[in-house]
C-alpha cells in the first residue's frame, strides 16, 4: 500500500496582490522546446520548459501550458511543477479537436506581466481524420508578426538515411556543454514558413493592465472568491487537497471577497474540497482557474490549414504514429518534495492494534484517554486534554479525516471506523494560520478515501485542474526495442532528450518505418545566456 501522508501548512500567507517588489528579481524569461509541431488528435507530445531570470535564477515553482484555437479559446490546459525553474512533460492532444493549426503557449503566473519574454508561443498542427477543418481559405489582412525561427546548422544540405537504419549526426563542437534539449521529429509541411518558430507576448493586448499578480515561489496557490453580499472577514475557509497525499490549507476573505489558499510543495492531487467554519450556512465560494486571460490582438491572424491529395501518405503515417505513441511512454511517477509538516502528534493510535467497535464514539471512550466524549445540548463534544496546563479544553478540537475538516461531531461519533487506519492526537493548543484550536484529532484512512465517511452536505467538491505528474520517456530514442529488427516501429519522433547538457556529437539516430522529411532541433544557450534554436534537415527514404 502506498504511503499516505497528511500534511498541514503553517506558514501564514502574507500576500499583496498589487506587488511592489522589484520587477528585475522575478522577470522570468520562458523558453520551451516541443518535440514536434505536428501531431494527431489523441497523441502525446513531449515538451520541456524553463522559466529563469536574466541571471539564470529561478523563482516560480509552478508553470502553465495551454493549447488555444483560432478563436482564442483554450482547448487544453495543464499545470506542471517547476524544479529549479525547469520541467519535462507531455501534452495530451484531445481527441475532440478538429484538424487545424493551434497556438501552444507556456508561462508562469507572473511572467507575462513582468517580462517581455515571459510567454512562449508556437504553432502546432493537429490532424484529426474524424474532424476535418471547417475553416475556409480566405484573404487574410492581419499584421505580419515576426516569429523567431531556428537557425540552420551548417552545412544546410539534408542528411539522408533509409527506413529502420542508423546514422550519426554531427553538430558544431561549440555546442558542447550548451545544448539543453534535442528533438528529431517529422517536419510540418502544412504550417506556413512565416509561422514557424516562436513568438513572445507582442501578440497579446492589455497584459500590463493585468496588475493583480499571484506569485508562486513556494508552490501552487488556489485563488477563489467569497460570493456573499456581506463579506465576513473573520470567516475561515478550508481547502483540502486529496490524492496520494492529503493537504489542508485555510484562508480568511479580504474585504473584496478574495481568498488565497497556499498548497505549498504539494504536487499531486486529484480533487479539492472547500468548506467554511460557518457550517450552518450554504457555502458560497467560487474557485478561479489559475490560467491567465490572455487575449490576442485583433490583427493577429491564424493561418488556414490546407491539405491536398498528395499529403495522404504523410497523414496516414502521422495518424498511425499517433495511435501507437502511448507505447513509448513510461508510467506516471510522483515525486514527493519535502513539505513543512506543522502537525506534531503527541499520541498515535493504530486502530488495528485494538478490538474494533461499531462507532468512533465507543472507540474513543474505550481506547483514547486523551479525548473525553461528552453530550451538551444533545450535541456530541470531543474534549481533548490540555497537557501543558493539566486541564481539559472546553471546545471541540480541529477534527480531520485525511486532511478534510469535520464539523459534524454527531455524524463522526456514529461513524464506523472499520476503514480508519490510525488516529493522531495533539494535546496542546494548535495555531493554524490565523486561527487557534483546542487540540487536534486527525484520522487517516487506509485508502485515503475518508474511510467512507460521507462528504459534509455544505462542502463543495471541486474538480480543479490537476498538477501534471512527472513524465519520463523509456529511452531518448522512445523505442526501447531498437535492437529487434522485426519489432513494429512507427515513431514520428525519433529522438527526444530534454536533459542534454554536456552531450557531444556525433548523435546516433535510428529511423522508424515512416519515411519523409524530418528535422533535428537543438535548444541551446548562447554566450550571453539566451536560449535559442538551431535545426538541420533529415530525410528518411524507402530504398
Amino acid at each position: 500500500m502506498k504511503k499516505r501522508l497528511l500534511t498541514l501548512i503553517f506558514l501564514v500567507l502574507i500576500f499583496i496582490p498589487r506587488m511592489s517588489w522589484s520587477q528585475d528579481k522575478v522577470a522570468e524569461s520562458v523558453f520551451a522546446h516541443v518535440s514536434k509541431n505536428i501531431a494527431a488528435a489523441g497523441e502525446k507530445v513531449w515538451f520541456s520548459i524553463q522559466a529563469l531570470d536574466q541571471n539564470l535564477n529561478f523563482y516560480s515553482k509552478i508553470g502553465y501550458a495551454e493549447l488555444v484555437d483560432r478563436n482564442g479559446l483554450a482547448v487544453y490546459q495543464v499545470i506542471y511543477p517547476l524544479q529549479n525553474g525547469k520541467y519535462e512533460g507531455i501534452l495530451e492532444i484531445p481527441n475532440s479537436l478538429e484538424s487545424d493549426h493551434y497556438l501552444l503557449r507556456f508561462y508562469t503566473r507572473i511572467s507575462p506581466v513582468l517580462s517581455e519574454k515571459g510567454v512562449f508561443n508556437q504553432f502546432i498542427t493537429i490532424i484529426n481524420p474524424k474532424k476535418p477543418s471547417k475553416v475556409k481559405a480566405t484573404i487574410q489582412n492581419g499584421k505580419s508578426y515576426g516569429f523567431i525561427k531556428a537557425e540552420e546548422i551548417s552545412p544546410k544540405n539534408q542528411t539522408s538515411l533509409s527506413l529502420k537504419s542508423k546514422t550519426s549526426i554531427d553538430f558544431p563542437s561549440s555546442f558542447d556543454g550548451k545544448v539543453s534539449s534535442i528533438s528529431v521529429s517529422i517536419s510540418n509541411p502544412f504550417l506556413p514558413e512565416t509561422h514557424h518558430g516562436y513568438i513572445r507576448r507582442e501578440i497579446y493586448r492589455d497584459i500590463q493592465d493585468n496588475s493583480d499578480l499571484i506569485p508562486e515561489p513556494y508552490g501552487h496557490i488556489v485563488y477563489g472568491k467569497n460570493l456573499n453580499t456581506m463579506i465576513d472577514t473573520t470567516e475561515t475557509f478550508f481547502l483540502s487537497s486529496h490524492g496520494v497525499q492529503s493537504f489542508l490549507s485555510s484562508a480568511k476573505p479580504k474585504p473584496s471577497g478574495d481568498l488565497y489558499f497556499e498548497i505549498g510543495a504539494l504536487k499531486a492531487f486529484n480533487y479539492l474540497i472547500a468548506q467554511s467554519s460557518h457550517i450552518e450556512n450554504q457555502l458560497n465560494f467560487s474557485p478561479e482557474l489559475p490560467f491567465l486571460k490572455l487575449k490576442f490582438k485583433e490583427d493577429f491572424i491564424f493561418p488556414v490549414l490546407q491539405m491536398e491529395e498528395k499529403d495522404r501518405e504523410l497523414l496516414t503515417d502521422l495518424i498511425t504514429s499517433g495511435q501507437v505513441s502511448n507505447y513509448y511512454y513510461s508510467n506516471d511517477s510522483v515525486e514527493f518534495a519535502p513539505i513543512v509538516v506543522g502537525f506534531d502528534a503527541d499520541k498515535t493510535y493504530l486502530l488495528d492494534d485494538y478490538t474494533r467497535f461499531e462507532n468512533l464514539e465507543t472507540t474513543l471512550r474505550e481506547y483514547v484517554p486523551e479525548v473525553l466524549v461528552r453530550k451538551q445540548d444533545k450535541k456530541t463534544l470531543f474534549k481533548v486534554l490540555n497537557n501543558p496546563l493539566g486541564s481539559v479544553f472546553q471546545e471541540n478540537p480541529l477534527i480531520m479525516i485525511d486532511a478534510m475538516p469535520v464539523f459534524d461531531t454527531d455524524a463522526l461519533a456514529a461513524f464506523d471506523p472499520v476503514n480508519i487506519q490510525k488516529l493522531e492526537v495533539m494535546t496542546r493548543e494548535f495555531s493554524f494560520n490565523r486561527d487557534k484550536y483546542s487540540g487536534v484529532l486527525s484520522f487517516t484512512s487506509f485508502n485515503n478515501d475518508f474511510g467512507k465517511f460521507q462528504l459534509p452536505p455544505n462542502a463543495l467538491y471541486l474538480n480543479y485542474p490537476e498538477i501534471q505528474k512527472v513524465k519520463t520517456p523509456k529511452s531518448p530514442h522512445l523505442n526501447s526495442n531498437l535492437s529487434q529488427e522485426n519489432f513494429p516501429d512507427f515513431r514520428s519522433t525519433l529522438y527526444w532528450n530534454a536533459t542534454a547538457n554536456g552531450i557531444t556529437s556525433p548523435l546516433e539516430i535510428n529511423s522508424s518505418e515512416i519515411s519523409g522529411n524530418f528535422e533535428i532541433i537543438l535548444g541551446y544557450q548562447d554566450g550571453d545566456g539566451n536560449m535559442k534554436f538551431m535545426k538541420k534537415p533529415l530525410k528518411v527514404v524507402n530504398r
